[in-house]
């Protein structure tokens, strides 16, 4: 019993101790990796459940498992804030930009469900609305979409259509210079336009990476959580190098589909502030399956850009929830 014991929390520490070795491994051979990152969490937690019954019971290795937990705690603190006991001051609306992120879902194809979500989000006044999954053309209408959000007149979307995983960015500021990125061998894509305010410009950058094949039906999961993971490293490798050559501040914000230990959000948040970490609060998962752990959307910002507000909606019409988070740019 003590023996088996030992050996469970000796494989439990190597396991979250490997995680953190995660993003140094090449994106060739990241996609080995996959699993180990998206089991993080419920390990930590295990190991939290497991240093609680091993102290309470005054069992073996008590000690031992407390250190475990403790291990743990730098993991599970990129989905868990503390929350704040006092409301940060408000700043002035001059120098706010209100901006949510989210993984729509296609709208469920459904113009009663796009129009319910239009009203949620029109309730939070953002100025900058970033969509993942964007519904193909043929399948709810463009011109219905836009209607929907009549009091963005400046829109970016992406010109070629192969697939539902389509972009859209709608503003209530001028949109210029969009440029997009179509993935090798995924349908998967990227797009960035400069946002002018007061005269300042801002890159605004929309994702959506490989997709973490967990939920899809008609593969095996194994091989397609290992495969895609690989290809998502390489899409962030590319996302990366444009962010880097980028004149101006940066917001990227998106469907990483990967969690915050994985090399994507790593190589993408280098010099970048992650909105959740400096502003947020409770817990941070994103996506609404397989029991609200996992944090796979972003909200990334240059480091001159402050956020002064960062919430979670959780919702019915899709399965990610919904980014807000207001933001302040020294500059403007």
């Amino acid at each position: 019993m003590r023996r088996g014991l030992l050996i469970l929390l000796l494989l439990l520490t190597l396991l979250t101790a490997s995680v953190w070795l995660l993003p140094s491994i090449s994106p060739a051979y990241t996609g080995a990796g996959a699993l180990i990152g998206l089991s993080a969490i419920p390990v930590c937690l295990f190991n939290a459940l497991v240093a609680l019954v091993l102290m309470a019971c005054r069992l073996p290795y008590r000690g031992w498992s407390l250190l475990l937990l403790i291990a743990s705690l730098p993991l599970i603190s990129y989905t868990w804030r503390m929350p704040r006991l006092l409301p940060s001051s408000q700043p002035s609306a001059a120098t706010t930009l209100r901006i949510i992120s989210w993984n729509a879902d296609g709208f469920q194809l459904n113009a009663d469900t796009l129009q319910a979500a239009a009203r949620f989000l029109s309730q939070l006044n953002p100025d900058i609305i970033c969509l993942q999954e964007r519904p193909h053309t043929n399948l709810l209408a463009w011109d219905t979409i836009r209607q929907a959000f009549a009091a963005y007149p400046y829109t970016v979307i992406n010109s070629r259509e192969d697939e539902v995983l389509n972009l859209a960015i709608l503003s209530r500021y001028p949109l210029t210079e969009p440029e997009e990125y179509y993935f090798a061998d995924s349908y998967n894509k990227a797009q960035y336009t400069d946002l002018t305010i007061n005269q300042q410009t801002i890159r605004l950058y929309n994702v959506h990476l490989q997709t973490t094949g967990l939920s899809d039906a008609n593969t095996n999961p194994l091989p397609a959580v290992i495969f895609n993971a690989r290809l998502r490293a390489e899409q962030a490798q590319q996302l990366a190098a444009s962010v880097s050559k980028s004149p101006y501040p940066v917001i990227l914000c998106g469907d990483f589909n990967d969690v915050p230990w994985s090399y994507p959000y790593r190589h993408l948040s280098a010099n970048l502030t992650d909105a959740f970490l400096q502003s947020g609060s409770g817990w941070g998962a994103t996506w609404q399956r397989f029991g609200d752990l996992f944090r796979i959307d972003y909200l990334l910002c240059s480091k001159n850009i402050q956020t002064h507000h960062y919430q979670l909606f959780a919702n019915d019409w899709s399965d990610h929830k919904i980014q807000f988070a207001e933001l302040i740019n020294s500059h403007i």
